[in-house]
């Protein structure tokens, strides 16, 4: 269950080992909440230091991804993280509801996929989340996550692995190139690798879809392929599970898309 505590202007909510770990390193949570406070100061004095977002913010947001080495808080089961960072502006999306649909869809996957399924496709944990009532910071939500390291789905041109494909039933881009129900989708992107590869998501959308995971958000740059030199580590992770409904074009995509895949 997450363990909600309310400090002077801030909450936090964290998942149950995050703060299990929490309450056997600290005295009291204030002793944490100080650690944090500093650590987060130190962040946003540098925080283009930090910054690890690939796409610019063309849409003004006010969203920053910022990596985090973390030497200070002891709390996580990893030290490389990710801080999403928003200031808290409407466009800039919910990173509480972003909590809760990770650690909702981490149950789900573990409830409805089968055990190879779940070794080959899992969600980005997520640790903690921090919401602050003061005008001053500039951070109004903090979002705590692992980094995720890999190429996205994007950028591969093979796509989905042979493995992936055979386990979850979806065709290849070769297969797909060849169906001529997807003759127009082809036709309106000149990018056609781009296009198969869009397809291919939507396949594994329709497929979660059939298992009772709803995911609308998933598109080739928040699939990341994560693999080490053993082959059998290949594993893809979901990263923002959360739709961006500012600019629905992935949702409405999915969800026409995943008609025509049978």
């Amino acid at each position: 269950m997450i363990k909600t505590v309310a400090h002077q202007r801030y909450t936090f909510e964290f998942e149950p080992t995050v703060y299990h770990q929490l309450v056997q390193d600290y005295p009291s949570f204030a002793h944490f909440f100080d650690s944090f406070q500093q650590l987060h100061q130190a962040i946003l004095l540098h925080k283009e230091n930090y910054d690890i977002n690939p796409y610019q913010d063309t849409a003004h947001k006010g969203v920053y991804l910022l990596g985090v080495q973390d030497t200070d808080l002891g709390i996580f089961p990893y030290a490389d993280l990710v801080w999403k960072c928003s200031q808290g502006k409407p466009q800039g999306g919910n990173l509480r509801h972003q909590f809760y649909r990770s650690q909702m869809l981490s149950y789900e996957l573990a409830a409805k996929l089968s055990a190879r399924e779940q070794e080959l496709l899992q969600i980005c944990p997520v640790y903690l989340y921090m919401q602050s009532q003061s005008e001053q910071d500039f951070c109004k939500q903090i979002l705590v996550m692992p980094r995720v390291k890999g190429k996205t789905l994007g950028e591969i041109p093979t796509g989905f692995t042979a493995d992936f494909c055979q386990v979850f039933q979806i065709p290849s881009l070769e297969e797909i190139q060849q169906r001529s129900r997807f003759r127009l989708h082809r036709w309106l992107d000149p990018d056609k690798q781009r296009q198969l590869l869009k397809i291919q998501t939507a396949y594994l959308f329709r497929r979660l879809w059939q298992k009772g995971i709803k995911i609308l958000s998933l598109n080739q740059k928040n699939i990341l392929l994560n693999s080490s030199s053993a082959s059998e580590d290949v594993h893809y992770n979901i990263i923002d599970p959360v739709a961006d409904y500012f600019a629905p074009i992935t949702p409405l995509y999915n969800l026409s898309t995943s008609l025509l895949c049978d």
